[in-house]
């Protein structure tokens, strides 16, 4: 039966053009049900779904600009530097006990990782984390999570405190204090940051789907050939090869099988980090900044307490002086940058004698915690530094700084369609004297310290989705912005009130560090007045004509044509009311703008976008398939919207 289940795996590993090699190994022969007993990842499947949701949405979040992994190709930490950071191959044997042979083979590597010792090699008992945390568990295996919290909890004493393979019930006397503890525990959600994580800090855990061949693995790169699916299963993952699309693990059923108890898998075989999320540990308390939400951070300079010429840098995810440490420094603010949420910030002390400590604490040198991060607010820290070799004094005082995390918040106004924009200066106080600006998209004066209040400016058409920021700029120095991460102080000086449709009040505190807080420095009307085109589109080759059909204005206006060639057509005279004005020959597709000029010289076209106060001053209302009624206002800024001053009648005839 062994043999012949042996070459049927073969015959499908060639078929398939796969590259690893079956054959007898230590659990090959077993039965069916006791080669299950070999599994016990307990993995529910609406947990899965959910795993394979939230992998769905860090992959999108991975997949925008600026958020980019950094790893190399290859990784294997059982050569690393020419040293192997890795334990020996364990037994689980028939026993659903893999969750906790994963765990523990991931926290010896990564005790060896923090204590910089490859030669440490920890032997801890998985029977304590498993018969302890678990219980009675080997019939139906255990979760991720429950081993975790338990390690972190309750710790795990050595192998000599509780064998696996003893007779033994319950661990050692003095079991709490041979324990090592992980400080902590964190989910990955990507192979990318499963590799980044591997490449700079150490192993990790893992879950996979089983299949029957899986028992049969003797070397190569593992990817389901034969058989069917058995159950979940939990390695220790320590590298990975890119240039093979591989993952390096160690396995716990004895040396017996695969690579002497190590095996590969293909990137996204048998759900390995596509349905099972990846699990770290940490022996160091987290003082790196992962950003709650998207932000900008803002780093201020409280207090220092050393001899040393100390400097502040960002190490990760850029490399970059935030200060020095110098007492005329103290109580200013640092504008760090804009991040997105998830992102991870590792912090820097350098120091004039040399050394360098990180919020990270695994980057120390001499393997201590340098820093502690304490929660002073909403989105608000602050970070101790130490800066003594070895936590000579451990004061953690040395150098304060405070981290402030602010919503990008903007009261930019964003054109909801194309329009005419006019800012009108409302009120300012009279012992202030700013100046109000437009600074994006066009960098211009609006209003300068003597404009007379009730004045309107033109600002120019904008399309819909256009993003204008305003500016005030005041006579102290400072210039503050719609756009509150442009201001010095990052705080927001500007409120935007809705006061209509398409009208808006932006008013402005112009005090450094809104100290007064009042927002009525200098009040501005931005109002959008929206583009409207009532130009006439020949359908056909066209003879059009024009005829004068009413007149209900004292006003002896003019009618023209604009576009595509400018000239008069008739004057609104008594002796011209319904006569017929010809206007010309125009092929199909051709605009014809027609406008009024009134007595006093102004003009007003069927396209908005021209008249100088930017409102529509004509209504265009079909007559048919070939003609048209334009009905005019002639008063500047629509005083009398009745829309019946003029009535010109447009026909066209088909040529």
């Amino acid at each position: 039966m062994g043999i012949d289940e042996i070459n049927a795996i073969r015959s499908e590993i060639k078929g398939k053009n796969l590259s690893w090699i079956a054959g007898a190994t230590s659990v090959s022969d077993l039965a069916k049900e006791a080669k299950m007993m070999y599994l016990g990842l307990i993995a529910p499947e609406d947990e899965k779904k959910g795993v394979r949701e939230m992998m769905a949405k860090e992959a999108a979040r991975s997949a925008e600009p600026g958020n980019v992994a950094i790893y190399p190709a290859l990784w294997d930490w059982r050569n690393v530097s020419g040293k192997n950071w890795t334990t020996s191959i364990r037994d689980q044997k028939q026993c659903g006990a893999c969750v906790a042979f994963a765990t523990v083979a991931t926290i010896e590597s990564n005790l060896e990782i923090f204590k910089r010792d490859p030669n440490l090699k920890p032997d801890l008992s998985e029977a304590d984390l498993f018969f302890r945390g678990c219980g009675d568990c080997c019939g139906h295996g255990w979760y991720f999570t429950n081993a975790l919290k338990y390690a972190q909890a309750s710790g795990i004493p050595d192998e000599a405190c509780f064998p696996y393979d003893s007779d033994q019930t319950s661990s050692c006397p003095d079991r709490d204090k041979r324990v090592v503890k992980i400080t902590s525990w964190k989910t990955l959600l990507s192979a990318s940051q499963a590799k980044e994580w591997i490449s700079t800090r150490g192993p990790i855990i893992a879950g996979m789907n089983v299949y029957e061949d899986f028992f049969y693995y003797e070397e190569g790169i593992y990817k389901v050939a034969y058989g069917g699916y058995m159950g979940d299963h939990a390695v220790c993952v320590v590298g990975f090869d890119d240039a093979k699309g591989c993952w390096i693990c160690k396995n716990s059923w004895g040396p017996g099988w695969g690579e002497s108890g190590w095996f590969k898998i293909g990137y996204g075989e048998s759900g390995f980090g596509t349905g099972f999320a990846f699990y770290t540990v940490q022996f160091t308390a987290d003082d790196d900044l992962i950003m709650p939400k998207d932000g900008r951070v803002i780093i201020r300079f409280k207090s220092k307490n050393t001899t040393l010429d100390d400097e502040i840098w960002l190490h990760y995810p850029e490399d970059k002086l935030i200060f020095r440490a110098q007492d005329s420094e103290i109580g200013k603010f640092y504008d760090l940058g804009t991040y997105r949420s998830g992102s991870r910030l590792t912090f820097a002390l350098k120091t004039s004698d040399g050394n360098i400590y990180y919020s990270d604490q695994l980057l120390n040198a001499d393997a201590c915690d340098h820093v502690q991060k304490i929660n002073t607010g909403t989105n608000q820290w602050d970070l101790d530094w130490e800066d003594l070799y070895g936590l000579g004094e451990k004061d953690f005082n040395d150098v304060i700084m405070e981290i402030d995390i602010l919503s990008p918040t903007t009261e930019d106004l964003v054109m909801p369609k194309e329009g005419r924009v006019f800012a009108t200066l409302k009120s300012r106080l009279a012992a202030t004297k700013e100046e109000f600006r437009l600074s994006s998209p066009d960098d211009r004066l609006i209003f300068t310290l003597d404009s007379p209040l009730g004045k309107s400016i033109d600002l120019g058409t904008y399309l819909a989705g256009a993003r204008l920021t305003f500016a005030l700029k005041t006579n102290k120095g400072y210039t503050y912005y719609t756009d509150q991460v442009k201001n010095p102080d990052f705080l927001s000086h500007v409120r935007q009130l809705p006061t209509g449709y398409n009208k808006w009040e932006l008013r402005w505190e112009e005090s450094f560090g809104l100290i007064k807080k009042n927002y009525k420095d200098l009040i501005a009307a931005i109002e959008i007045v929206a583009i409207v085109r009532e130009d006439v589109i020949l359908v056909t080759d066209s003879h059009v004509v024009c005829r004068l059909a009413g007149k209900n204005t004292p006003n002896h206006n003019q009618f023209w044509l604009y576009q595509p060639e400018k000239k008069p057509l008739f004057d609104s005279i008594q002796s011209n009311l319904y006569k017929s004005f010809d206007v010309g020959d125009y092929p199909a597709g051709t605009r014809l703008v027609f406008a009024i000029q009134t007595q006093d010289g102004s003009f007003y076209y069927t396209d908005s976008s021209l008249n100088a106060d930017g409102k529509s001053h004509v209504i265009k209302l079909p007559l048919g398939s070939a003609k048209c009624q334009l009905r005019w206002e002639d008063l500047y800024g629509l005083k009398d919207t009745d829309y019946n001053d003029l009535i010109v009648e447009i026909s066209m005839t088909s040529k």
